[in-house]
């Protein structure tokens, strides 16, 4: 078994649902890339993280909040950085065009290495950054992204979406222990891309987020940082098949971000999400669970229902029960939600 899937499986024993989530961002943080970790408050984007830095040790920097002022205070410290940048928090950045902003910033520093800004109040410049970055973001702070400007000119295609849709039912107080091995460098790591049915099922799902060019530039990067993380100096198909896996819950972003425009009018349905992680977790939740989830009453819940009928329905039993329609049953499987199965809707 691949080193990654290992890992997500041994994970998986002590936090269940967390496995996957800590495998992508280290694999993202071999590749040098930006991860957006996208899930509702509750749900281990936290824990992940903290599990994550212990791993990489030296190898990376957490800040607990971050804004665009701190950033222009770190400028010094990121030039010629190489360490893995963990955000749990967009910090006291009071509006979300400062917090989108901060991601564009990150984003564009991760790819490009360089990052001159100039706002009213400062100057922030950052030269030759070599390092990765992981962002955890709430839905909330999606709708305000994905709506932003930024969205198609930078963070698009330079960031991979994980949708994270597992709520741990038994949260435990501690990290998970996470052992890697580091493995060679990515630039040692030989690439004979073979454009069989293993590459477009992992194209299928980049182009789900990214341009094509993208794609043709983030795949074998992700497919090299695999392969190093698995002991090896050249891609198999082991590493393909592991990819396949971990980037599965990519083609979410297909059906919960709507467009009612070539470049604009982007619409982050996060009800949706919400939901969605709910019936990630169990094939069906008590709109009473569900409603302790998110703070919110009973009839909120049912009225969000109500709102998305295409996705959801209630079972009217004792209690009642949050169930997915087909088509949301569908998408579920489409993203590796492993017990999702067609429901017989009322």
């Amino acid at each position: 078994m691949h080193s990654l899937l290992q890992l997500a499986k041994k994970v998986n024993q002590t936090h269940k649902g967390l496995g996957e989530l800590i495998a992508v961002n280290i694999l993202a943080a071999k590749a040098k890339k930006c991860i957006l970790n996208i899930s509702p408050a509750g749900c281990g984007k936290s824990t992940a993280t903290d599990a994550v830095h212990k791993a990489l040790g030296e190898l990376s920097r957490k800040y607990s909040s971050l804004t665009m002022a701190g950033l222009r205070h770190l400028a010094r410290a990121l030039s010629g950085c190489r360490q893995h940048l963990l955000i749990d928090d967009l910090g006291a950045e009071k509006s979300y065009w400062a917090r989108t902003s901060t991601i564009t910033v990150l984003a564009t520093l991760v790819h490009t290495g360089y990052v001159y800004k100039v706002t009213q109040q400062y100057v922030i410049e950052i030269r030759d950054f070599e390092g990765s970055a992981a962002i955890n973001i709430q839905p909330v702070l999606m709708q305000a992204l994905v709506a932003d400007e930024d969205w198609v000119a930078v963070v698009r295609d330079k960031t991979l979406r994980y949708y994270h849709l597992k709520r741990p039912r038994i949260p435990k107080e501690y990290a998970p222990e996470v052992s890697i091995n580091w493995g060679p460098p990515v630039d040692a790591v030989r690439l004979k891309l073979k454009r069989g049915k293993l590459w477009y099922q992992l194209l299928a799902y980049g182009l789900t987020q990214w341009s094509y060019a993208r794609c043709l530039e983030h795949i074998p990067d992700y497919l090299k940082a695999a392969a190093a993380l698995d002991g090896r100096q050249e891609v198999t198909q082991a590493d393909y098949h592991a990819l396949i896996k971990l980037l599965k819950p990519m083609a979410l972003e297909r059906y919960i971000l709507k467009s009612y425009g070539m470049e604009s009018g982007r619409t982050f349905l996060g009800d949706v999400f919400c939901l969605l992680t709910e019936l990630a977790t169990d094939p069906a939740v008590p709109i009473e669970t569900v409603a302790d989830d998110y703070k919110v009453s009973p009839k909120t819940i049912e009225r969000v229902v109500q709102d998305n009928p295409e996705w959801f329905w209630i079972k009217n039993n004792s209690p009642k029960m949050l169930m997915p329609t087909e088509y949301t049953t569908k998408i579920l499987q489409l993203i590796g939600v492993e017990h999702a199965k067609p429901s017989v809707q009322q």
